[in-house]
């Protein structure tokens, strides 16, 4: 039996300079998407299953974004609850550390 999955719908902004836009590309690119870096701090969650960004938009190469959102699915490992929103922003803005990124 699979552990249940929590789905967040969360807000986010950065400064898109360093950046080859909001979407995932691929790792041998030399400048990644923000979604790259996003689910590369989610992974600290320690989820069961990797956890993908499904972001509402798109941006090009350079472009900043004030309040961009997103929706990911969390699976915990059995027997342990749903983090609480306040806490995936936490966790998300202290692994994103020092990217131009941050969770509102």
């Amino acid at each position: 039996m699979n552990p249940p999955t929590s789905r967040y719908l969360v807000f986010f902004q950065y400064f898109g300079t360093k950046y080859s836009g909001v979407m995932e590309t691929l790792t041998d690119q030399p400048v990644l998407g923000v979604q790259n870096y996003l689910e590369r701090a989610a992974q600290n969650l320690r989820p069961v299953a990797p956890i993908k960004f499904y972001i509402s938009s798109r941006t090009d190469t350079g472009v900043h974004a004030l309040c961009n959102s997103a929706h990911l699915n969390v699976q915990r490992a059995a027997g342990k609850p749903p983090f609480p929103g306040s806490v995936i922003v936490s966790a998300l803005n202290y692994h994103l550390k020092p990217e131009p990124i941050r969770f509102k």
